[in-house]
């Protein structure tokens, strides 16, 4: 390796790298969107909420100095971690450059996608029908999202001592949650009468067999909705 080394856009490479420069193009270089840069081109939200991995700070790459480098990591997390649709949604969305090697080398080195964590509300993102099954049902739906988190967090190992606090503290803020959504849940139908003892009531009110057929089949679709 030479002694100089060549620099893109904050970044250390090495002497086989190619520069590219912005500007006859009419991009704006990466490092220098700010945090309140609004896009171009709308596009649909990249969601950087519920998703957790290990980070390192360089204080040579402008990704990492960057306000926008978690949505940078997570439109590579969401296009199969891939380089170049990284560079194309910066370009179409905010006319800003990046470099290919730039990016490769900060998703490389400046953080470990092997140890990614998704929480349980992430993990639900996208799946319509599958909320669908829980209509009515929010709130054993948010239990069972807390309780899988717990269920994650708890079975992880910590290997030092300030990992062991971290994993208490995030198990002590899930309990409460979940203590919370139980009361909320049992507030939201206290003095609330059982429909399916209403509907038992009706059934055995009737007269007409057909009515009682309609009873029926009303409490049996009811069933297969909340199961």
């Amino acid at each position: 390796m030479s002694e100089k080394e060549n620099v893109v856009d904050n970044i250390i490479l090495d002497g086989s790298t190619k520069i590219e420069q912005a500007g006859s193009t009419g991009l704006v270089l990466f490092s220098t969107l700010r945090s309140d840069a609004k896009p171009i081109l709308q596009h649909d939200n990249v969601s950087v909420e519920g998703v957790d991995y290990p980070k390192l700070f360089s204080a040579k790459c402008a990704i990492c100095n960057s306000p926008l480098r978690e949505l940078l990591e997570h439109v590579y997390i969401d296009c199969g971690k891939k380089v170049n649709p990284v560079i194309i949604f910066f370009e179409k969305h905010y006319g800003a450059k990046l470099n290919f090697a730039q990016v490769k080398q900060h998703v490389n080195y400046h953080c470990d996608f092997n140890k990614i964590e998704i929480s349980g509300l992430k993990s639900y993102e996208g799946k319509g029908e599958e909320f669908a099954r829980w209509k009515y049902r929010e709130y054993e739906l948010a239990l069972n999202v807390v309780l899988s988190e717990i269920d994650n967090i708890g079975g992880k190992s910590t290997r030092t001592l300030d990992d062991s606090f971290k994993k208490a503290s995030i198990l002590e803020k899930l309990n409460k949650q979940l203590m919370m959504i139980k009361q909320q849940r049992d507030d939201s139908t206290l003095g609330l009468p059982n429909i399916f003892e209403v509907l038992h009531d009706l059934h055995e009110k009737l007269l007409h067999e057909d009515d009682r057929r309609i009873v029926r089949e009303t409490a049996n679709e009811l069933r297969k909705i909340i199961s």
